[in-house]
């Protein structure tokens, strides 16, 4: 048993406890055990912050691109520094496997860093011309304002950074509403950083998205609301942000078709599904969860994907060799269990399906076949460590099961047939389509969903322009 860790807001460059009475407890999800806690922040806490960053606003705004672009890429240097504490607090309150928090996600939380203190360097907008005789018109991209990012527990930090990093680098000051059951990794970064950033740019609050989530979102000093989480809470801060209404960035959830066709390179392509399946527990919402698979390989491909998942390495995240990790709560792997245990009787287990005895809130890597487009399985966001199997005879079926669900985020195709693979892309109603590869991200690209899996970009340069205003100036000529 480690000693419990506390945390506090950071408001105005202070590290300071929230003013509620309530306690928030954070459980590490291998051993169940308290880890952290934090008192919860108030409605006026919550206030606080946004007028510091709304104080700190003109004067952040005031500096150079290359200013910030140096103090960000000082921010990446000092994450960089610290990446094995940061690790570690995602690990034991996320339940990242230590192998890929180290050597995948803090890392590319670096480079996410160093691309958005480039990227604000190189803004664009339309020429500048005579558009109307005798004037010369140009265009302006300014900051916003204080921007409100509020994170989930599935990818803290890196959400975190995905909104701070452009919002920061465009010129606008920050407010991170931080997820209740993950809050370590980010509060520490936004600590450290403080001795970078002059006071008041940078702020966290903990608390209930209910309560001060809400509250902030209908702040008159709230310009833009980014945020990451499940459409059922993107519905309700999108009604909330309309009233003003002021700009919302919307990740919503996922339900990402995986379309194989027969002449898949399984051997190559069976590791990338498999992680596809798994990585972070399946807690993804770009997960490879809904396999769609043409009937010609089906038992070929069931088979191979079958065996390949029951050999992970299921174990408590702080070991190195642990490939498949705890889901994030008790509540959530409840909700993973029954969806499967109330599976319709056409469907087949074919392997896991079940909890893992013992401390921590295991379930095994699971695949089931045999399901229709109806199922809950099917058109539900899983959000856990299991694989869905349909069948499809021809390219026009495996398109129409893909496209008929609610969500539209990620998808990917799998063919040596380049021709039948840009037809799928050019089909699929999804933000982003892979081609023989699933959840290869970087922050150069631009990141977004499709119909109810949200709005808005994060990542690339049209990732950072969200973060802008455009202005418009006329001068005349005369």
């Amino acid at each position: 048993m480690t000693d419990v860790i506390q945390l506090g807001n950071v408001i105005n460059g202070k590290t300071e406890q929230g003013s509620s009475e309530q306690i928030n407890k954070v459980l590490n999800p291998s051993t169940g055990e308290v880890v952290a806690q934090a008192k919860l922040s108030t409605v006026e806490d919550a206030d606080r912050a946004v007028r510091a960053a709304r104080d700190a606003f003109p004067g952040w705004a005031a500096t150079t691109p290359g200013e910030r672009s140096q103090i960000l890429h000082d921010m990446a240097t000092l994450l960089a520094e610290n990446l094995d504490e940061i690790a570690h607090l995602e690990t034991i309150d996320a339940g990242k496997p230590t192998a890929a928090a180290r050597g995948e996600e803090v890392p590319g939380i670096v480079g996410a860093l160093r691309h958005f203190a480039g990227a604000g360097r190189v803004l664009t907008a339309q020429a500048a011309g005579e558009f109307v005789a005798g004037n010369t018109s140009y265009v302006r991209r300014e900051p916003l304002g204080v921007v409100l990012g509020i994170t989930p527990w599935n990818f803290p930090l890196w959400q975190a950074v995905w909104k701070l990093g452009p919002a920061l680098a465009a010129g606008n000051t920050v407010v991170i509403k931080d997820a209740e059951l993950t809050p370590l990794a980010t509060t520490r970064f936004v600590e450290l950083v403080q001795q970078l950033l002059p006071a008041g740019v940078l702020n966290l609050v903990h608390g209930k998205g209910s309560e001060i989530g809400d509250a902030m979102v209908r702040h008159p000093e709230v310009d833009l609301v980014s945020f990451t989480g499940s459409t059922q809470a993107g519905r309700t801060i999108a009604a909330a942000a309309g009233n003003a209404p002021k700009r919302l960035v919307l990740e919503l959830g996922g339900n990402a078709p995986v379309v194989i066709y027969d002449d898949i390179d399984l051997e190559a392509a069976l590791p990338i599904l498999t992680n596809g399946v798994l990585f972070n527990a399946g807690q993804e919402c770009m997960s490879a969860t809904r396999m769609l698979v043409s009937e010609a390989i089906h038992d070929k491909f069931v088979d191979a994907l079958a065996a390949s998942l029951s050999s992970t390495v299921v174990g408590d995240a702080e070991d190195a060799n642990t490939v498949l990790g705890p889901l994030i709560s008790e509540g959530q792997r409840a909700r993973v269990e029954k969806l499967v245990a109330d599976r319709p009787a056409h469907a087949k287990l074919v392997t896991g399906g079940k909890k893992v005895e013992g401390d921590g809130f295991f379930f095994e890597p699971t695949l089931i076949t045999g399901l229709r487009q109806d199922d809950a399985l099917v058109q539900e966001e899983i959000f856990g460590p299991v694989a869905t199997v349909q069948t499809f005879t021809d390219e026009a079926e495996a398109l129409r099961l893909a496209n008929d669900v609610e969500q539209g985020l990620a998808a990917s195709v799998w063919t040596r047939d380049i021709g039948r693979a840009l037809r799928n892309v050019n089909a699929i109603e999804s933000g982003v389509v892979w081609v023989n590869n699933h959840m290869a991200v970087g922050p150069e690209g631009p990141l977004g969903g499709f119909k109810s899996s949200g709005y808005g970009k994060e990542g690339g340069t049209l990732g950072l322009e969200e973060y802008t205003r455009v202005k418009q100036v006329i001068v005349s000529l005369a």
